[in-house]
């Protein structure tokens, strides 16, 4: 063979040789991009589904004027033990009242909503209306280590929803008022117990899997590719947790006949008033369903920016249809 043809041959294998390093290097790279990603990802939902819990439950309330008891009852899906307060409603008859209004509270709260459920307790109760709030599992002083953005909770709702029940007439007549994640909490439940007769949602989201992927570079710094994507996915594949079943726009299409709240402030940057669009669109059928867009209204804080229109329209839609 002469040395013109070996060193064609030689050459080529050498190209070979080289083209093939470049693609272990491009495929390990590959791989260690794609395990790095996988890392965050997770980081990212455990964090989600682990938040710290707020366990400051107390009361700044007079007591005497506005008493109440410490109650717990089990969630219906895994019987953790769910920690609540009740105020029973002020009657000059001495009877306890049949209506009761359930407070929801949202992510990373507690049963008094950030300060809210005082306000709700001091303006229901003398109008003859028992309030019951609780802690979420995995919140405040509830049990449980996971937090699931409505999934599980729902069925907490639902627990507090039986011992109400279970109290004789007391959970005669039950409204549910839900801030956040407890609104589209609220939402999910209803869709399940006939026993709620009407529920106030404030400022929910539509669907939890599109909420993280639409919020997590506002809440992570983290971009939308391909971090949300692979979130919702580990989410459900080491969790068990499926963000995208959360549904309360499709939910509320179970609604048709009951009546419905919504309320979304215009300046909501944690989830924005378009969700709430989407799940009134749902409910366009209902003729028991409203909407109430306060204007520049930040996050749940219609009850603050607008307390004497907020106290109206509430008022009005549980005397209607709970109070009656």
């Amino acid at each position: 063979m002469s040395q013109l043809s070996i060193q064609p041959e030689q050459s080529f294998i050498m190209r070979m040789k080289k083209r093939k390093k470049i693609l272990w290097s491009l495929g390990i790279t590959l791989v260690l991009v794609a395990g790095l990603v996988f890392f965050i990802s997770y980081k990212v939902v455990d964090t989600l589904l682990h938040h710290p819990r707020d366990t400051n439950v107390s009361y700044e309330l007079n007591v005497d004027k506005t008493p109440y008891e410490e109650v717990e009852f089990p969630s219906l899906k895994n019987d953790n033990t769910i920690r609540g307060s009740f105020f029973p409603a002020n009657s000059l008859s001495g009877e306890a009242s049949n209506k009761t209004i359930i407070v929801v509270h949202g992510y990373t709260s507690n049963r008094l909503v950030k300060g809210r459920t005082p306000k709700l307790v001091e303006h229901f109760v003398p109008k003859g209306y028992n309030v019951l709030a609780f802690d979420l599992s995995s919140q405040g002083n509830s049990d449980g280590d996971l937090i699931t953005l409505g999934f599980n909770e729902k069925y907490d709702l639902l627990g507090a929803v039986s011992y109400l029940k279970a109290r004789g007439h007391t959970g005669d007549r039950i409204g549910v008022i839900g801030f956040s994640m407890g609104a589209a909490t609220s939402l999910l439940a209803a869709s399940e117990s006939d026993d709620i007769e009407a529920v106030i949602a404030d400022s929910p989201f539509r669907n939890a899997g599109l909420f993280l992927r639409e919020g997590l570079p506002f809440f992570s710094g983290l971009p939308a590719f391909p971090f949300s994507y692979t979130s919702t996915w580990l989410a459900n594949w080491a969790y068990g947790v499926d963000l995208d079943s959360i549904s309360p726009m499709d939910t509320v299409k179970k609604l048709q006949k009951k009546p419905v709240m919504l309320i979304h402030g215009t300046g909501d940057q944690q989830i924005s008033y378009k969700n709430t669009e989407a799940i009134y669109e749902s409910l366009k059928e209902n003729p028991s369903a409203e909407v109430w867009y306060p204007q520049n209204t930040e996050h749940i804080d219609a009850i603050n920016h607008y307390p004497t229109e907020y106290f109206q329209r509430v008022d009005r839609f549980m005397d209607e249809y709970v109070g009656k």
